[in-house]
C-alpha cells in the first residue's frame, strides 16, 4: 500500500480571495440532481465574510466569474421547438457507412425511447456514435498514463510503478458511479442512459480514490463501498474539505481518508522506495473549481469542492502530471446564440457582457503555480438541463412545454464543449483569450485531454449528438486536435507527453469504456 507523506500548503507571496465563507449561512444555491434543474435553485443573497466571526460555515467561489443567472437570463436562455444546433448534424455526419453497423446487444444500449427505430432515429444515431467497449485494463510497457472512461465522470488512470521491484501500475480513480440512478434513492431520480461499462469487480487494484464534491453523481455512496470492499488492502480516498466525515459515517476507516483544502498537497511512495535510487514519488494537489455542493436540505456549500492534479515525480524526467476538472463551470454567458456554432460561426457578444462576466481564472493559476498538466480529464457537458422533466412529457418538441435552454447560461457551473477546449489551452499555456500566451507548456509531446462528464445521465439522445459536434466544432475553431481515438492521430510527431512547443493539442472523446494510453 502507498505511504502518506504529511500535508503541505502551498506558499505564496499574494494568496487568492477566500473560498471559506464566515458566516451563519452560507447558502448560494441548491444543488444535487436538482442542479439539473437551474430554474428550480433560489438565489439568496451571497453572505460575506465576517471579521467579528471566526467559525467557517462554508466555502463558495471566490471570483468575479462564479454568477448565477438572474430570472430575466434564465427565461432568454429557455429554447422551445426542435434543436436545429448545427453540431447534432455535424455529428451525426459521421455515419456515412452503407451497411448500418449490427446493432448492439440488450445488455448495452442505451435507454433511448426510439432505439429500436434502427438505424436512423436520433436515438440509434447516439447508439453508433457512442457505444459502449469493454475496457481494457492492461498497462502497455514504457507508457506514461493510460485513462480509461468508465461513463460520466468517473476515470481510471493508470501510471507506471513507483519502484522497478514493483510491476504493478498506480491506479488512481476519479469520481466512480457505477450505481443506475445519481440520487438518494434508487427508486427514483436521473437515471443512466447508456449502463456502466464494467462493475466495480471488474476493475485492477485501486490505489487512490479521488472525489471532486458531494453531488450524487460525483459522489455515490453504493460505488465507494463497492470499491473499498474491493480494494481495502490498498485504496486510499481523497476528498477536499468537510467530506470525510460522510465516508466515516458509511464505515471506511479514518486512516484511508485524507482531507485536503485547495492548494494542499502530499506525496504517496512506496514504503521500500527510499532504497531504491530510480524510484519516484506521486504528489497529490487538491486545487480549485468553480462549482457547489449539496447532498440534503439545508447543507448548500458546507463542504468544499474541487479538481485534482496528480504529479508523477521522477528524479531523472520531466513531471507527468495528470489534471482532473471534476465539475466545473469555466465562464457564464448570458447571449443565448452562444456558443458558436455550425450555423452560426461568430456570435456577437457586447463587450460589456465580456468585462461583466469574466472567464474563470482558477485554471491558469493551477498551471502556473504547479505547472501545465500532460493529460487533462475535462468535462465537456452543459450538466444542468429540462431534459429530465422533458422525460416525463412524451410530446413533440414543438408542443413539449418543458424547454431547452442555451448551454451558456449554466456555463459559470458547468461547462460546455467550447469553454472545455478553451480551458485545454490556457492549462497547456497555447495561445488562447484569457490568458494563454502560446507558448508549448514544456519540451515533448502535445497534452492530450479526455472528454467526461457527457452522455451517461442523459434522456435526449439529441444531447449525445450535440456535445460531440459541439466538440469537434469547438477543437477545429480553437486549434486544437479532434479525435473518438488518439490512435488516428498518432504520427511521426507522436502525441500525448506534454505539450510541446509550436504543436496542437488533442481533445480525445472515446467510447465509454475506452481508454487513452500516451
Amino acid at each position: 500500500m502507498l505511504t502518506l507523506g504529511n500535508i503541505t500548503k502551498f506558499k505564496s507571496a499574494v494568496e487568492p480571495p477566500g473560498h471559506h465563507v464566515i458566516a451563519a449561512s452560507t447558502a448560494e444555491a441548491a444543488s444535487g440532481w436538482t442542479s439539473y434543474i437551474p430554474s428550480w435553485a433560489p438565489s439568496p443573497a451571497r453572505t460575506r465574510p465576517s471579521l467579528s466571526k471566526s467559525k467557517v460555515a462554508g466555502f463558495r467561489n471566490p471570483w468575479p466569474s462564479w454568477h448565477r443567472p438572474t430570472a430575466a437570463e434564465k427565461w432568454d436562455s429557455f429554447q422551445w421547438g426542435d434543436d436545429d444546433d448545427g453540431c447534432i448534424e455535424l455529428a451525426a455526419s459521421h455515419l456515412t457507412d452503407n451497411t448500418p453497423p449490427q446493432r448492439p446487444p440488450q445488455s448495452k444500449q442505451p435507454r433511448f425511447s426510439d432505439i429500436n427505430d434502427w438505424p436512423s432515429s436520433l436515438g440509434a444515431k447516439a447508439a453508433r456514435l457512442l457505444r459502449l467497449e469493454d475496457p481494457d485494463f492492461s498497462f502497455p510497457e514504457g507508457s506514461k498514463a493510460k485513462a480509461t472512461w468508465l461513463g460520466h465522470a468517473g476515470v481510471l488512470v493508470q501510471l507506471p510503478p513507483l519502484d522497478p521491484q514493483n510491476s504493478r501500475p498506480v491506479r488512481c480513480l476519479f469520481d466512480p458511479m457505477f450505481s443506475a440512478r445519481c440520487s438518494p434513492s434508487q427508486l427514483a431520480g436521473p437515471i443512466r442512459s447508456y449502463p456502466p461499462p464494467c462493475t466495480v469487480q471488474d476493475l485492477p487494484p485501486i490505489d487512490a480514490v479521488f472525489i471532486s464534491h458531494n453531488h450524487y453523481d460525483h459522489m455515490d455512496y453504493d460505488s465507494l463501498i463497492a470499491v473499498w470492499r474491493h480494494s481495502r488492502d490498498s485504496v486510499r480516498f481523497f476528498v477536499p474539505l468537510g467530506n470525510k466525515k460522510l465516508l466515516l459515517e458509511w464505515g471506511i476507516p479514518a486512516d484511508r481518508v485524507t482531507e485536503m483544502d485547495w492548494w494542499d498537497s502530499a506525496e504517496l511512495t512506496l514504503p521500500s522506495s527510499s532504497a531504491t535510487a530510480s524510484s519516484r514519488t506521486l504528489k497529490v494537489w487538491c486545487t480549485p473549481a468553480q462549482h457547489n455542493s449539496f447532498r440534503t436540505a439545508g447543507d448548500a456549500d458546507s463542504t468544499l469542492w474541487s479538481s485534482w492534479l496528480v504529479e508523477d515525480l521522477s528524479p531523472t524526467e520531466p513531471p507527468y502530471r495528470v489534471f482532473f476538472a471534476g465539475d466545473t463551470g469555466y465562464q457564464f454567458h448570458a447571449d443565448p446564440s452562444w456558443p458558436p456554432s455550425p450555423n452560426n460561426p461568430a456570435p456577437q457578444t457586447p463587450d460589456d457582457e465580456k468585462e461583466k462576466f469574466p472567464a474563470c481564472p482558477a485554471f491558469a493559476e493551477i498551471r502556473t503555480r504547479i505547472g501545465p498538466p500532460n493529460l487533462l480529464l475535462l468535462p465537456v457537458s452543459v450538466g444542468a438541463t429540462f431534459a429530465y422533466l422533458r422525460s416525463f412529457v412524451p410530446l413533440p418538441n414543438w408542443i413539449n412545454p418543458f424547454p431547452r435552454h442555451s448551454a451558456g447560461v449554466t456555463g459559470a457551473n458547468h461547462m460546455p464543449p467550447w469553454d472545455a477546449v478553451e480551458v485545454l489551452r490556457v492549462m497547456t499555456r497555447t495561445e488562447g483569450r484569457d490568458g494563454g500566451d502560446g507558448e508549448g507548456a514544456e519540451d515533448g509531446e502535445p497534452a492530450v485531454a479526455l472528454a467526461m462528464h457527457w452522455g451517461t445521465f442523459v434522456t435526449d439522445p439529441g444531447e449525445v449528438l450535440k456535445t460531440l459536434g459541439g466538440l469537434e466544432f469547438a477543437c477545429k475553431q480553437q486549434g486544437v486536435r479532434f479525435a473518438r481515438e488518439l490512435s488516428e492521430l498518432e504520427s511521426a510527431d507522436g502525441v500525448g507527453g506534454g505539450g510541446g512547443q509550436g504543436r496542437e493539442p488533442v481533445f480525445v472523446a472515446v467510447n465509454q469504456g475506452g481508454s487513452v494510453c500516451v
